[in-house]
C-alpha cells in the first residue's frame, strides 16, 4: 500500500491528467443532480410556472409512517400529510399534499393552491419557499458542477492545444 506523500506525489505530477478526470468527474455529477432534480421537482416547476390558483381548505390528515434506517437498525417516524379541497372550474377538487408535518393541526384551515387546468388532481399548497425545496438547491448545485467541470476540460484541452501547437515534429 502507498504512502500518503507517493499519493500526492503521483498525483502532482499527474495533474493535467487528473485535472482533466476532475472536470469529466464534476461534469457527470452535475448532470447526474441536474437529473435528479428534474425527476424530483418537474411537477413542481410546471405547477409554479403554468398553474392555476384558487383558495382552499384543509379538510383532514393522512397519517402516513415513513421508515428510515440508520446502520442496522430501523426506525419508524409518523407523519401527517394534509388533505386539500379546492374548487377548479366549477368542480370539486381533494388532492393529499406532498409535504406533512409530524402532528394534525399545523396547517391554516384555509390555504392557497396551485394545480394543473388540465388535471386538477394535479396539485399542491403553494407555500413561497417550500415550493421549492428540495429539487431547486440540487438543481443549483447540479448546474454549478456542470459549469465548473465544462471550464475545467475546456481550459486543459485548450492547454493541451496550446501545447501541441508549440511543439514542432
Amino acid at each position: 500500500m502507498a504512502s500518503i506523500e507517493e499519493v500526492v506525489e503521483r498525483l502532482k505530477s499527474n495533474r493535467p491528467k487528473m485535472l482533466r478526470y476532475m472536470g469529466a468527474v464534476q461534469l457527470l455529477l452535475g448532470l447526474f443532480l441536474l437529473f435528479m432534480a428534474y425527476y424530483i421537482g418537474h411537477t413542481h416547476l410546471h405547477l409554479i410556472r403554468a398553474g392555476g390558483r384558487a383558495p382552499g381548505r384543509v379538510v383532514g390528515y393522512e397519517q402516513h409512517d415513513f421508515i428510515s434506517s440508520t446502520g442496522n437498525s430501523r426506525s419508524f417516524t409518523t407523519g401527517f400529510l394534509p388533505v386539500v379541497e379546492f374548487n377548479a372550474n366549477g368542480r370539486n377538487v381533494r388532492f393529499t399534499d406532498w409535504l406533512g408535518s409530524n402532528s394534525t393541526g399545523r396547517f391554516p384551515d384555509r390555504v392557497t393552491v396551485l394545480y394543473d387546468v388540465s388535471i386538477p388532481s394535479i396539485a399542491m399548497i403553494d407555500r413561497p419557499v417550500m415550493n421549492w425545496i428540495p429539487w431547486a438547491p440540487i438543481a443549483a448545485v447540479g448546474c454549478f458542477l456542470c459549469v465548473v467541470g465544462l471550464k475545467g476540460l475546456l481550459s486543459q484541452s485548450e492547454k493541451e492545444t496550446t501545447t501541441y501547437d508549440n511543439h514542432t515534429f
